[in-house]
């Protein structure tokens, strides 16, 4: 699966992944007019490691398909507020929405997810959970129908309260149960940190492993 950078994110993106493997964003990026619509989305709810980490769990992917991809300026439940922005062009049948857990118990984020949709006009259902830390809804904006995916940051055990994308990257650095992941994460040199990124590109199994929400999640849009 390929994605598509929506806005400025393409020349973000392809820097980071050049930097992994000089063919990666040939190999990753679609920006080239699509003979058919595209009509799935990745909206990215939170910081700097996502872009890359969704990249590459979409590269493992199967199938020739394109989907969209954009990162709102607001994060977490404050992305949901700006989902309306990208049903102007495209009528999308399924998005897929990252965020972090942080200290929110899923339930509760749960709640704030459907209050946030509610707030922007977007009817839905009670959140179904089709996989650990990822929750589906049925939603209705203006008449049309489509599938939200919400694919939840974090692993248990690791990062102490507060779970977020780097739970999953000091992991696989095997550095876990050190402190903060994000500190930890930050506190590791550049070199060790694209080798991490590598391991995801290269070794599917220990990725499928670690970012196992991720593949389910994404997984619906292939």
């Amino acid at each position: 699966m390929r994605i598509r950078p929506l806005n400025n994110l393409q020349d973000k993106i392809g820097s980071r992944l050049r930097a992994i493997d000089k063919s990666l964003p040939q190999e990753v990026l679609n920006v080239k007019p699509s003979p058919t619509p595209i009509d799935s989305l990745i909206v990215l709810g939170n910081g700097r490691e996502d872009d890359v980490v969704v990249a590459l769990v979409c590269h493992h992917l199967n199938g020739d398909k394109t989907v969209a991809i954009a990162k709102p300026k607001s994060t977490r439940y404050g992305a949901i507020g700006e989902l309306k922005v990208y049903f102007k062009d495209i009528k999308y049948k399924i998005v897929t929405l990252i965020l972090d857990q942080e200290d929110d118990e899923l339930p509760m984020l749960n709640t704030e997810v459907r209050k946030k949709l509610r707030e922007i006009g977007i009817e839905c259902r009670e959140g179904k959970q089709i996989a650990d830390r990822v929750l589906s809804y049925d939603c209705n904006l203006g008449g049309h129908t489509f599938e939200l995916v919400v694919v939840v940051n974090g692993l248990d055990g690791v990062g102490g309260p507060n779970h977020k994308i780097e739970d999953h990257l000091v992991k696989l650095a095997g550095v876990a149960g050190e402190g903060d992941s994000k500190e930890v994460w930050n506190k590791l040199d550049e070199g060790t940190r694209r080798d991490v990124y590598r391991k995801i590109l290269n070794d599917r199994k220990d990725a499928e492993g670690v970012f196992a929400q991720h593949f389910a999640g994404l997984g619906l849009l292939d």
